[in-house]
């Protein structure tokens, strides 16, 4: 009886290994023929060459890819490889392929809702039949958001032109309401909200010493987060 017992066990035993690692052969075949997530990996091969002697870069920290995060048509993918082109506009992907060369493709724009760039926050927002991708500062009734841009200026330096990438540039909004309220001053910034708060602004503008061209992300995040609390 025993010796019968173990029999089946030897039988069985192999079919069952053999069952399991056909299914993980036939998953890895799978992840061959269909290849990286079409949603994310849907865009074309990123072109953009610079002339030689081209001073600075087209991008908005550096030409290094920083890790972080996009969501597009409501998925997140974490711990992707991107940059942020702002002479183009253009969100970047670095992967690699299966012989381990790197690519770089423009991720679509299509159904791109959200990117993280290192700590930074970007969202992809449509006013007034206007997409852009914009910094987005806080989370609450209000936010501040940024527009960054770049150009590129030809410059004729000891007889030899050659083009050269200026500082990045940004257009300050808030969003409130719904609407998008441009501002370049402490006035033209406490003039977007109610004129009953002008006041309670004001001393807290006055009493952090926020200037506005100098204030950094959190400074600023703080305030407008002072500000929808005033509501």
């Amino acid at each position: 009886m025993m010796n019968s017992l173990i029999r089946s066990l030897i039988l069985i035993f192999p079919i069952f290994c053999s069952g399991t690692f056909s299914a993980q052969d036939t998953y890895r075949g799978m992840d061959q023929v269909y290849g990286p997530d079409p949603l994310l990996y849907n865009g074309k091969k990123y072109s953009y060459f610079l002339p030689h002697g081209t001073g600075g870069h087209q991008f908005l920290i550096s030409e290094e890819y920083l890790t972080g995060e996009v969501t597009i048509k409501g998925i997140k993918f974490d711990g992707v490889a991107l940059n942020y082109d702002i002479y183009n506009q253009q969100l970047l992907l670095q992967s690699t392929n299966e012989t381990g060369a790197s690519n770089i493709i423009e991720i679509s724009r299509a159904w791109l809702e959200s990117f993280r760039l290192d700590t930074l926050e970007f969202k992809y927002l449509n006013f007034d039949q206007d997409p852009r991708i914009y910094q987005v500062l806080g989370d609450g009734p209000c936010q501040i958001l940024y527009y960054w841009r770049k150009n590129l200026k030809l410059s004729n330096f000891s007889g030899h032109a050659n083009y050269t990438f200026l500082p990045p540039v940004k257009t300050r909004y808030v969003l409130t309401g719904g609407e998008l309220h441009p501002f370049s001053s402490k006035g033209s910034l406490i003039a977007i909200f109610d004129p009953m708060h002008k006041l309670e602004i004001k001393n807290y503008m006055k009493n952090n010493k926020i200037k506005l061209k100098q204030a950094s992300d959190q400074v600023m995040t703080e305030l407008i987060h002072f500000i929808g609390n005033l509501n």
